[in-house]
């Protein structure tokens, strides 16, 4: 158990405690959430948080702040108060602790003694108002800055993809099935070198996929569609912008030649990742509900990289 200051770190089960208030983090949230805590409200910069976070692995500006949103989030969730985590633009981040401020009892006033003024008793106690009004003015000033500073990291925050298909795999034909293994797995391989997050999600025909995208928080769905007509199996893979149905990307191939279908997964994988990293998916209800805005001429320029 590591203690610093007021925060309790469980470095075997993960669990932060503070005020007698826990939270259990995964593994990654908890080394930052510890990282931050070493220098506690002073700036701890970007490269810092990197090589302390992910000693052995290169990692972009993007995925730290993924990592980051996700922590803001846990414990947002949590019943642990008064830590927040605020974005230093330009140079990093910082952990808050937000000190309970004592009130000041105004119904025990000190008997003066013969040699003490009684004007001196006022005086003080406009002091001790005025010290803790500007506390409170720095506070809320902190907060707002710390919620302007979220909502601006919103653009980029969710990576979240899920792969979905229009045939269970059990039912999936041999060849098929060897391409949907290959593309999961360059997904996956995308997924633990942190440039996107696989969601295990299956689609689930009793919601509309409006509402299942908001349930699962996801950013994109890789949709691997598979066509049988005589005999011949063609794959349709496509990227669906989940939260309007809209079809970003739709590429069609044949099993005929390996090296053709490699470069066709690379190049889908390019796309998601553009979009990915463009902080252009979360969409406000004007894009959402109007499919002539330009936001959409520009998220399936990003879904199809030269």
């Amino acid at each position: 158990m590591t203690e610093s200051k007021t925060i309790k770190f469980d470095e075997i089960k993960y669990v932060v405690t503070k005020d007698n208030q826990s939270v259990t983090l995964n593994p990654l949230s908890f080394k930052l959430l510890f990282t931050l805590a070493q220098t506690l409200e002073l700036v701890v910069s970007n490269k810092t948080l990197m090589t302390s976070v992910w000693p052995n692995t290169v990692i972009s500006p993007d995925t730290l702040k993924q990592r980051v949103f996700v922590l803001r989030k846990s414990l947002e969730q949590s019943t642990i108060k008064g830590l927040s985590i605020q974005t230093v633009r330009g140079e990093g981040y910082r952990l808050l602790i937000e000190r309970e401020v004592m009130p000041i009892d105004q119904t025990f006033v000190p008997e003066p003694t013969p040699n003490v003024h009684t004007d001196k008793i006022p005086r003080l106690n406009k002091k001790v108002f005025g010290i803790t009004f500007v506390a409170l003015l720095m506070t809320i000033i902190i907060l707002i800055y710390v919620t302007q500073s979220t909502n601006n990291d919103k653009a980029t925050s969710n990576n979240r993809i899920a792969l979905w298909s229009n045939t269970p795999l059990n039912e999936m034909p041999e060849n098929a099935l060897s391409i949907y293994q290959t593309w999961n797995d360059l997904l996956s391989q995308a997924n633990e070198e942190q440039r996107l997050q696989l969601i295990l999600s299956k689609q689930r025909k009793e919601l509309v996929l409006p509402l299942q995208a908001r349930k699962d928080r996801l950013a994109l769905i890789s949709y691997f569609e598979v066509i049988e007509v005589n005999n011949n199996t063609t794959i349709k893979l496509s990227i669906v912008e989940p939260t309007t149905a809209t079809i970003l990307r739709t590429s069609s191939f044949s099993m005929s030649s390996t090296s053709s279908l490699l470069q066709a997964l690379q190049s889908q994988l390019n796309g998601i990742e553009s979009l990915m990293s463009s902080g252009k998916l979360y969409l406000n209800k004007q894009q959402r509900e109007y499919a002539k805005d330009p936001i959409w001429s520009v998220l399936k320029a990003l879904a199809n990289p030269a």
